[in-house]
């Protein structure tokens, strides 16, 4: 199992050094996307992955930091990459709707049957020979949906937390604190370090990754390689294009 971050994603925007929020697992004879931020067709097409091999997409939730890659994607895997065969999982329904109709408007044609628009609901929402997703409700866009997500697959277990509640995190789910897991990747953009780095540092978990780190960007990477050494598993925040395997 090999993670790429493909979009590191600093914020709610891109920066000159790192693009929006998507992260690439491949297991196996798959590929899947955690995340979909601009612009993961153009990283994608540049890493030479073969779209071919995409079979699962998985948003965490409906910001545009973290779907904008979405249209773009969709819409060549539809009408260019007639090979594509995948499910992407969406938050809300009004988004599923949104982006099909969008779609539909700039090509006049949507493979439905090929390139799957699904709503995320918790529990097991995707399975394959490869992996196993697993989707935990959140708290980030209270009232609407947002998921962390487990994945499972050749025998590895690796945590998303997506975006989590404003402040405290009240909301990173017990299933990363209370079963062991081989990497938590853990966003750092709405939660200071000093309430993440606690949390996480008591979760059985191997390694822990730090992805969508912002606003106080250099303090918050500071206090993560302050924290090393001090926890029982590695943490590190991670940039573009960095590769781990699992």
């Amino acid at each position: 199992m090999k993670l790429t971050f493909l979009g590191a994603g600093r914020g709610g925007f891109p920066a000159p050094d790192c693009n929006s929020c998507a992260a690439m697992l491949e297991c196996g004879n798959g590929v899947y996307l955690i995340d979909a931020g601009a612009p993961v067709l153009e990283l994608m097409t540049v890493r030479g992955i073969p779209f071919e091999r995409l079979k699962g997409v998985f948003t965490t939730h409906m910001h545009g930091d973290h779907t904008f890659g979405l249209l773009s994607l969709c819409s060549v895997c539809s009408w260019h990459y007639t090979g594509c065969d995948m499910d992407v999982f969406l938050a809300e329904d009004r988004g599923i709707a949104a982006l099909k109709e969008l779609i539909l408007s700039m090509d006049k044609v949507f493979h439905e049957d090929r390139i799957r628009l699904k709503k995320a609901r918790p529990g097991v929402i995707y399975t394959d020979e490869n992996i196993t997703v697993t989707a935990i409700p959140t708290a980030h866009c209270q009232p609407y949906p947002s998921y962390a997500y487990m994945i499972e697959g050749e025998g590895k277990r690796v945590f998303f937390s997506g975006d989590l509640h404003h402040g405290d995190a009240a909301d990173f789910p017990l299933i990363a604190r209370e079963e062991p897991s081989d990497l938590i990747v853990c966003e750092m953009t709405h939660i200071d370090h000093d309430v993440m780095l606690p949390l996480l540092g008591s979760c059985p978990t191997k390694k822990v990754l730090f992805n969508h780190v912002c606003w106080d960007y250099d303090e918050k990477c500071a206090a993560i390689k302050a924290a090393q050494g001090t926890y029982p598993m590695p943490i590190i925040a991670v940039s573009d294009g960095e590769t781990y395997l699992i």
